[in-house]
Parts: structure tokens; C-alpha cells; sequence
């Protein structure tokens, strides 16, 4: 087995000059070179050139080569300067402006139309509406109404005065009204009157007959002395309409066959075991299909197994079945297989061969 190689820096790249040194190496070693063939070019003191000039040439070959716990020379000096120089206390000083997060705004308060918030307002209001003159169907809902009150005087009771309320003044409106065109109809409300018991014509009494009812021809509604003492509608048959059964859905039918048993098939697994299901899957020419779907169900019309086919058309499963009546369906794009019934008796059940019938 092949070794993995060690990680590397791979999302930087460095150039290399001349084998595995970098060109940073390079810059490195060349400075301390020169520097150093500069003082020993000067015209320093002897033991000056021989002190400086190798401590600079050591240096560039140090900066460059020598590297201190995976890090370059360089790297190291840097950190060094900045932690003399950089500060290292610091102070802390509390905000004093407040997070808006934690001052909430406070809740508005719910908005209400004035112009309606009171009954009594809503009434001045619609009182300062112009009102539209009387309809067809106004004047109709008057004259049944003084009708009715015929009829009362006919019967000897005297109509009932109407009550006047004496009339407050309007206050000015303080709402504006932004609707335009509105107008109110006035509808006359008919009084409520009690008819006192008649007398009995054993007491002597006369019972007063009222004269017939003039027919009119614009009145729509009942014009007899019975339909109005003694309203009556009549009831409205319901008609029901039988609920037609919802016929179940059907199923679409599938042939079914007894097993075929393919001899001389070779299966991966022995069949040492009794109650296990294996076989192949052909298509209607007796070529081999790979990947198609075998699903066992029982007799309730359950799955219990679900099998796959490989790349040679065999499927097997790996647990016995119970004994009992199992059905076994294939299904693949393009083909279309019958259900094999099958029985398991505690038994080796040789390979099936289950083969496409179109």
C-alpha cells in the first residue's frame, strides 16, 4: 500500500529559484552577503570588518536556512518587536448610549374612530344626511299601513295617538363627513296595537261585521282580514336526493401464474437454508435485466421483502420467510411481469425464473 504524502501548503505558491530555494531565501542570503563584502571592502578597523562581516553573512544564511520551531528567523524577530512595542494593557470604558435593542418603544394605543365610538354620536351624525325622497315601494309599505288601521276603526278601536317626542336641538356636528352623495331613507315604523277580547255572543252583545275589503290592484302584498290576523306560510317541502354509493376503486388486473424454476442457475449465495427466495429476472427475449424491483407481499397484501436485482438479473434474500401463500411482482421501466403466487412450506425453494410477458 502506498503511503499518503504529508499535507503541504497548497493554497500558496512559492517560487523556486534554484532547487528548493525560494526566492525570499535568495533576497535573504544575497543581503547578508553584500552587506558583509561591504565592510570587509571599507576601510574599517581590523577587528571591526572581521566582527561585523561574518555576524551578517551568518545572519543572511541564518534568515534565510534556519528555521526555529517550523518558523523562519525573520518571523521571529518580527514578533519579538512587536510584543516590546505593542501595548499590552488596555481599559475599558462603558458605553453610555443605550442598545436600542433594550429600550423597547412603548406600546401604541389601539386606534378607535371617533366619528362612530358612540351610538349617540353615530345617530346625530346619519340625522345631518340628506334624505331622499319617498319611493314606489315607500309609499306602498304607507298605504298598507293605513289600511290596517282602517280596519281597526271598523272594529270599533280607536287608532292609537302616535307619540310626538319633543324635538332637541341638534348640536352643531363636530365630525366632518368625507362621504358625499350618502342619503338616508326614512322608513314609517307601524304602532303596535292590542285588540281587546270580543264579547260573547251569549252575553247579548252585537258583533260589528266589517264591510269587504276593497281590492287594490298596486298592493303586492295579502289584502284578506284572515291572512292578516292570522299570518300563515305555508311549509316548504324539502326535497332530498338520494346519495348515490361511492363505488370503491378498482384495481387494475394482473394476471397471476404458478412459479417457474430457472435449472442450471448459478446463485452467489448456496441455498442452504429452507424459505429462501432466489431467482432471475429475464425480459421477454431471455436477456438478463439488471435493477429491477422484486417486492414480496402475503396474504394480507403486505410487503414483507423488497429485493433489487444486480448486474447478472439475480436477486436472493438473506432471511427465510415464514410458511405461508406470498406473491412475488417485478417491476422495471418498459417491461411488465404477471405475479407469481408461491407457497412456502419450511422447504429449499430452487431459484425462480421470472421472465417479462411483454
Amino acid at each position: 500500500m502506498q503511503q499518503h504524502p504529508v499535507p503541504q501548503a497548497i493554497t500558496t505558491y512559492k517560487f523556486r529559484l534554484v532547487g528548493n530555494m525560494t526566492l525570499k531565501q535568495f533576497l535573504e542570503l544575497a543581503f547578508g552577503v553584500v552587506i558583509a563584502w561591504l565592510i570587509f571592502s571599507s576601510g574599517l578597523n581590523f577587528f571591526i570588518k572581521w566582527t561585523l562581516g561574518p555576524l551578517f553573512g551568518f545572519l543572511g544564511f541564518a534568515l534565510a536556512f534556519v528555521p526555529i520551531e517550523d518558523r523562519p528567523l525573520d518571523q521571529w524577530i518580527i514578533n519579538f518587536f512587536k510584543a516590546i512595542y505593542l501595548p499590552t494593557r488596555f481599559i475599558f470604558k462603558p458605553q453610555t448610549k443605550t442598545m436600542a435593542i433594550f429600550s423597547p418603544a412603548p406600546p401604541l394605543p389601539p386606534k378607535t374612530n371617533k366619528a362612530f365610538a358612540n351610538p349617540a354620536q353615530l345617530q346625530e351624525y346619519l340625522s345631518t344626511l340628506p334624505t331622499s325622497p319617498a319611493t314606489a315601494f315607500d309609499e306602498a309599505e304607507h298605504k298598507y299601513l293605513e289600511h290596517i288601521y282602517q280596519l281597526f276603526g271598523a272594529l270599533g278601536i280607536s287608532r292609537p295617538a302616535p307619540i310626538v317626542k319633543p324635538e332637541q336641538p341638534q348640536p352643531a356636528n363636530p365630525y366632518k363627513s368625507n362621504l358625499k352623495g350618502v342619503r338616508v331613507r326614512k322608513l314609517f315604523s307601524p304602532q303596535i296595537c292590542l285588540l281587546p277580547h270580543p264579547a260573547s255572543p251569549a252575553g247579548g252583545a252585537a258583533i260589528f261585521q266589517a264591510p269587504p275589503e276593497p281590492k287594490q290592484a298596486s298592493m303586492p302584498l295579502a289584502n284578506s282580514k284572515s291572512q292578516i290576523l292570522n299570518p300563515k306560510k305555508a311549509p316548504i317541502p324539502k326535497i332530498q336526493i338520494p346519495k348515490k354509493p361511492l363505488a370503491p376503486p378498482t384495481k387494475p388486473i394482473t394476471q397471476t401464474v404458478s412459479p417457474t424454476f430457472a435449472s442450471g442457475v448459478v446463485m452467489p449465495h448456496s441455498l442452504d437454508k429452507p424459505n429462501l427466495i432466489t431467482g432471475i429476472v429475464l425480459d421477454k427475449s431471455g436477456k438478463i435485466i439488471p435493477n429491477v424491483i422484486i417486492e414480496i407481499r402475503d396474504k394480507q397484501d403486505l410487503p414483507v421483502r423488497a429485493l433489487k436485482s444486480n448486474k447478472l438479473g439475480q436477486f436472493f434474500t438473506a432471511t427465510p420467510l415464514s410458511d405461508g401463500i406470498y406473491q412475488i411482482q417485478a417491476e422495471q421501466a418498459g417491461q411488465k411481469f404477471a405475479i407469481i403466487k408461491l407457497e412456502a412450506k419450511n422447504e429449499i425453494i430452487p431459484p425462480l425464473k421470472i421472465q417479462a410477458v411483454a
